[in-house]
């Protein structure tokens, strides 16, 4: 039951979150991997706050310098944007410290999104979203 439930959320998050028109236009899923800094976030603002997109395979993973990492897919359906599974690290203080977590990531222009679906202190699901620049040293244009 509980499976089902998240499973419903996850959708529901993404649907939410995508509903709104991210089209790849110039930038495609082709210019995810390299260094992101956060611009925004409704989590709190975060001047240090940095991800690193790689490649492998098909697969995307993501490292963030704030304790946690995951491994997202492109979608199925040829949409702008890659989803997946991660957690954040066990030694992370506060209520997300070892918690697992879906991760969504898309490109709008030339900004990255994120919509992090992670469980709180009290089972309920929270939704984490965040706008990443290209980091100006990745080699960005």
């Amino acid at each position: 039951m509980r499976v089902r439930f998240v499973t419903l959320a996850f959708l529901l998050a993404i649907a939410s979150i995508w509903s709104n028109p991210v089209r790849a236009g110039s930038a495609s899923l082709e210019f995810l991997p390299g260094e992101w800094h956060q611009m925004a976030s409704n989590a709190g603002k975060c001047l240090d706050c940095r991800i690193v997109v790689g490649k492998n395979g098909q697969d995307f993973t993501v490292k963030a310098n704030n304790g946690w990492s995951a491994v997202v897919r492109p979608s199925i359906y040829g949409k702008p944007f890659v989803a997946g599974k991660g957690s954040w690290d066990s030694n992370v203080r506060g209520v997300y410290g070892g918690k697992p977590f879906f991760l969504n990531l898309g490109m709008m222009d030339d900004k990255l999104l994120m919509l992090m679906t992670v469980p709180g202190r009290d089972g309920t699901l929270r939704n984490i979203k965040a706008v990443f620049a290209r980091e100006a040293t990745s080699g960005g244009t």
